[in-house]
């Protein structure tokens, strides 16, 4: 989620910007286009064959969450040095698996107010593209914290879709520098969209599946050897989690 790379110290190269690959963000949009249409159908079905009122469960303002969530970064983004940008310059960071958790309230009976986070997960910077071949430039340890709302059209049923937005808050919690010096890179904030469902096991207790995504955009910077290293990683995370569900 942050990169800053530099071109050696030699500015005798002339890069050539190879063509954008849209196919992760497509890839991401695919999914969350999947997983909604997956709900709308879930949701119909489970409509119609919803029991009457006095066959559902009692239902429970508050509830909490927590499991496994994986953690895919965009990785996009342009890099200077000394201001002059880089041509094809990029960088890539892995795919992390992390714990999740999540504290909810129903304000209404079918709207819920609730926060999430994830636990602390470390990252490399790698760079790629015109830059490949470069040493990692640092890792950074991050959690994102979510706050939404979201609509539950069939709470209380055994199976609960929901759909909701907020906004997400990439913070950071250290920095260790490797290639590069002095790599800092800023807490964001941005919005973010969820979707997911709930499979009631009991009355208090249940499975859940989610997925999220943020569109967050920071900005960092870095030293190698006398050049200043610039980017604004365009980062919009998504998380797709499952575990389990106590109400309270």
């Amino acid at each position: 989620m942050k990169a800053r790379y530099r071109c050696g110290q030699q500015a005798e190269h002339q890069f050539k910007a190879p063509a954008l690959d849209p196919t992760p963000r497509d890839e991401q949009k695919a999914i969350l286009m999947s997983i909604t249409a997956s709900l709308l159908t879930l949701a119909a079905g489970a409509a119609v064959a919803a029991p009457s009122p006095a066959a559902q469960m009692v239902e429970h303002d508050a509830f909490a969450r927590a499991g496994v969530a994986r953690l895919k970064l965009a990785d996009k983004g342009g890099f200077e040095i000394d201001g002059t940008l880089v041509p094809g310059a990029g960088y890539s960071t892995p795919e992390k698996w992390m714990g999740s958790f999540e504290l909810g309230y129903f304000v209404t009976r079918s709207i819920a107010l609730q926060v999430s986070g994830t636990t602390p997960v470390k990252t490399p910077n790698m760079p790629n593209g015109t830059l490949d071949g470069t040493p990692n430039l640092g890792t950074d340890k991050f959690s994102l914290f979510t706050g939404t709302a979201s609509w539950h059209p069939l709470r209380g049923g055994k199976i609960s879709p929901y759909v909701g937005g907020g906004i997400e808050w990439f913070h950071v919690w250290s920095i260790r520098d490797e290639f590069a010096d002095n790599l800092n890179v800023r807490d964001e904030v941005g919005p973010a969209i969820q979707v997911g469902a709930e499979i009631n096991v009991t009355e208090r207790f249940g499975v859940y599946v989610d997925a999220k995504k943020a569109f967050v955009k920071t900005s960092a910077s870095a030293e190698i050897g006398p050049s200043v290293v610039t980017a604004k990683p365009g980062l919009d995370p998504f998380i797709i989690q499952a575990g389990v569900v106590v109400r309270f």
